[in-house]
């Protein structure tokens, strides 16, 4: 690949997505650290109209099971793709049987966007894949491990476990009923 672009995966920050939640009226929380439950939160909408539509094209729930995930984070239950699908959530809207492969079947699908697209951008998502894009590593050995479209589905399996997913408290916030959580996934 001539025109092939490097990109080193530690220290990579993916995508940065924030969400917003109504407090549940019977609760009156002013500080971020006061959350016990995800049931004081109720998912309205992404800050991002745009990001929102674009995760639509993972499938059209993506979303909502997104902001989930962004819950499970900020009450310090998962850190990780691979902790939210081993908690086994069962959603109505799929067999609960398979929720396990659904969702790992999702975060892989999410993951690919992440790596070769412009999905998590502030602008429509294209539809194009970019698979010039080529990610290193280095691995237990302290080998140079080469990541390129070709070789995704390794790459998706590492990310679905190692990547970071936290809430920015610095860029998370809470205005009258609403709570801004600002997730960011990367890799350390």
């Amino acid at each position: 690949m001539k025109n092939a672009t490097f990109i080193h995966l530690k220290g990579k920050v993916f995508a940065e997505y924030k969400i917003i939640y109504h407090i549940n009226d019977g609760y009156a929380i002013k500080e971020l650290n006061r959350f016990s439950s995800k049931y004081q939160l109720l998912f309205q909408k992404f800050n991002s109209k745009i990001q929102q539509v674009n995760l639509m094209y993972v499938d059209s729930i993506f979303p909502i099971h997104l902001a989930d995930v962004a819950l499970e984070v900020f009450l310090n239950r998962i850190t990780s793709f691979q902790g939210y699908a081993s908690l086994e959530k069962q959603f109505i809207v799929i067999d609960n049987q398979r929720d396990v492969f659904y969702f790992r079947r999702k975060f892989y699908d999410f993951i690919l966007h992440l790596l070769f697209s412009n999905i998590a951008a502030n602008k429509f998502f294209n539809e194009e894949i970019e698979r010039d894009n080529i990610y290193y590593l280095k691995n237990e050995l302290s080998e140079i491990e080469y990541y390129s479209f070709y070789r995704q589905r390794e790459l998706q399996a590492i990310l679905f476990d190692k990547m970071l997913l936290q809430i920015n408290l610095d860029s998370s916030f809470i205005k009258k009923q609403d709570l801004v959580l600002c997730l960011t996934l990367s890799m350390q």
